[in-house]
């Protein structure tokens, strides 16, 4: 229902956008410049925080901008408010991604009630970032990090990316405007974050000069509008200053932003920014394990679906269904169903486990031989083993200086029950082979019960076949299986090929005990 909701909002911003006028010029080109008063800086002499000592949430807005992380971004924002803190400070530092996802981010910043929120630009906040930013009351930056450029861009036909049209431009000004209007950001410039036909200039003049009310004003205009002006305005005003040029976007560094209206202070760290704000306690939201595994399988969703179909390809190219079939569905659901990840986190050290034992079983019953399956099996149980564990609920690092009133006992203890799990681990499937096992009726004990003494050894019945030789495939050879050949069972494997049962195959090679096979070329000419 929420997935339904979100996409027919969309689409109704989209159909109202396309009726609207697009080309007409509103009455707010011509803006006048807000200057704060109470701007910040680390050098700075004034300060808009009270004496009072604050507390902050924070909560990092990293990577690429995806549903994984509005996904994150909502939950922090939950837990950050059961604190009530003063502020809450989103750590920025991303290169942009999904506009829907983007959306939804600054949807839920701006319907938080009582804290302020704070926009901290760590490295980078572009495209998406940018409008993110902006969502926040206030918005700061450290040294050497930039902000803008939100124009949207998709794949053109010959694979270099291309900026959208009007009808996504449209609504993506509108939202900025927004955000300008709502957080006290300078509107004109917002606007040319998006759209890069938008020329924006800069007019000072003197007002009431020779007077003792003498004073300087400024104004921030489109340039379609300075151009349309009469000569006495130009004289009045004087030659403008270009602040975005036509057919570019609005991209600024930390002191441009200052500059410009839209960071209230640059900082040298996150330290200097906490003391000029008065922040004195501090807690951060941390990521769960399925939201980092979300954001991973986001990040490398591109390659496992290349993988994932080319998989597939193969497998429809073999007769049989075999090895690539199953890593090909394997690699597709991980990235459609990698996105309830964060909905499952307490629950994946049980998947893994299932995992693992359905790895092993299809080792065992479909592929045997390959080993791959069992390997990724062991591999799945112990993470499941490791992720079982909580690190909240061990005990604390030891420091070097250890207080005479330590103590030990949660350590040693934890000890010892890691030692008697592996001890009866390691004991009991032993002791169970040898006396338990042994006891089971016939037909209900894996274990051979058969006397070997009068055993034949496997590689002198091998020695019967000969390259050449022909028989048919008793099971299916994935790559491994039975085939009838020269009147006797042999234990066979082909060169990779997956051969059917009742297939006629041929000896290709017998080598240490081991019958190489492929289809005979009777049955491909038949």
């Amino acid at each position: 229902m929420k997935l339904f909701t979100r996409v027919l909002s969309i689409l109704m911003v989209l159909v109202a956008t396309g009726f609207a006028d697009t080309t007409q010029v509103t009455n707010d080109t011509i803006l006048q410049k807000e200057i704060p008063g109470d701007t910040l800086s680390a050098e700075g002499n004034k300060s808009d925080v009270e004496n009072a000592k604050k507390h902050a949430v924070w909560i990092k807005l990293e990577g690429d901008v995806e549903p994984s992380m509005f996904d994150f971004c909502a939950r922090a924002i939950d837990d950050a408010l059961k604190e009530n803190p003063d502020y809450i400070v989103f750590e920025i530092n991303t290169f942009g991604g999904r506009l829907d996802a983007a959306f939804d981010i600054v949807d839920t910043i701006m319907a938080v009630k009582g804290p302020t929120t704070i926009a901290l630009v760590k490295k980078k906040a572009i495209s998406a970032g940018s409008l993110i930013a902006l969502a926040c009351q206030k918005l700061y930056m450290l040294e050497a990090t930039t902000i803008g450029d939100c124009a949207p861009i998709v794949q053109g036909g010959d694979g270099t990316p291309q900026i959208v049209g009007e009808k996504i431009q449209s609504p993506l000004r509108a939202k900025f405007r927004n955000l300008a209007q709502r957080n006290g950001y300078p509107e004109l410039l917002s606007s040319s974050f998006v759209t890069p036909e938008l020329e924006v200039l800069e007019l000072t003049a003197k007002l009431d000069k020779g007077k003792k009310t003498e004073r300087d004003t400024m104004l921030i205009i489109e340039g379609d509008k300075y151009s349309v002006l009469d000569s006495a305005s130009k004289a009045f005003w004087g030659a403008p200053k270009i602040l975005v040029k036509e057919g570019e976007l609005l991209t600024m560094t930390d002191q441009e932003a200052q500059e410009l209206g839209f960071s209230q202070g640059t900082f040298k760290s996150r330290e200097d920014f906490e003391t000029k704000l008065a922040i004195e306690s501090r807690s951060e939201v941390e990521t769960t394990l399925g939201e980092d595994i979300a954001s991973a399988i986001a990040a490398i969703s591109g390659i496992l679906l290349i993988l994932g179909f080319g998989a597939l390809y193969i497998e429809f190219k073999t007769p049989g269904f075999g090895l690539f079939g199953i890593i090909g569905i394997i690699l597709i659901g991980i990235v459609f169903l990698g996105q309830f990840a964060p909905q499952l986190d307490g629950y994946i050290p049980a998947i893994l486990l299932v995992a693992g034992v359905v790895l092993f079983l299809v080792e065992i019953f479909v592929m045997p031989g390959t080993f791959l399956f069992g390997i990724g099996g062991i591999v799945c149980m112990i993470l499941a083993l490791a992720l079982s564990f909580e690190p909240t609920e061990m005990p604390e690092y030891v420091p070097e200086a250890i207080e005479t009133t330590f103590d030990a006992t949660p350590w040693l203890l934890g000890l010892l029950y890691m030692l008697c799990c592996a001890a009866i681990a390691l004991v009991f499937p032993i002791a169970a082979s040898k006396y338990l096992i042994p006891l089971l009726p016939e037909g209900w004990t894996p274990m051979l019960k058969t006397d070997l003494e009068t055993a034949a050894s496997p590689t002198e019945a091998v020695q019967e076949v000969s390259v050449g030789d022909e028989g048919i495939a008793k099971t299916f050879l994935r790559p491994v299986g039975q085939a009838l050949i020269n009147g006797k069972l042999f234990d066979v494997q082909t060169h990779g090929e997956i051969i059917e049962a009742s297939t006629r195959i041929q000896v290709t090679a017998v080598q240490e005990g081991h019958i190489w096979v492929t289809v005979s070329k009777s049955e491909i000419e038949g």
